[in-house]
C-alpha cells in the first residue's frame, strides 16, 4: 500500500502505475499525480543486445513509492 492519501475521498488505496507516469485513487478514481518523472535513467544492455532504461521513482512529494 501507498502513504498516500486521497484528498478527495480518504482513501488510502492508491494505484500507482509508473508506466502510464500516475496515480490514481481506487477508491475514487481522482488522479493524485500525473506525468510522474524519474530523477536518473541508467540504460542496461540485456541478452540478444536489448537496451531497457532503468531509473527510480521520484514522485511529487519527493518521497519513494511503498514496495509492492
Amino acid at each position: 500500500m501507498s502513504p498516500r492519501v486521497c484528498k478527495a475521498c480518504g482513501c488510502a488505496e492508491i494505484d500507482l502505475d509508473q508506466a502510464r507516469g500516475n496515480a490514481v485513487c481506487t477508491n475514487c478514481g481522482s488522479v493524485l499525480e500525473d506525468n510522474i518523472i524519474v530523477s536518473e535513467v541508467q540504460f542496461v544492455e540485456g541478452s540478444g543486445g536489448v537496451t531497457s532504461a532503468v531509473g527510480q521513482f521520484v514522485s511529487s512529494d519527493g518521497r519513494k513509492p511503498a514496495a509492492p
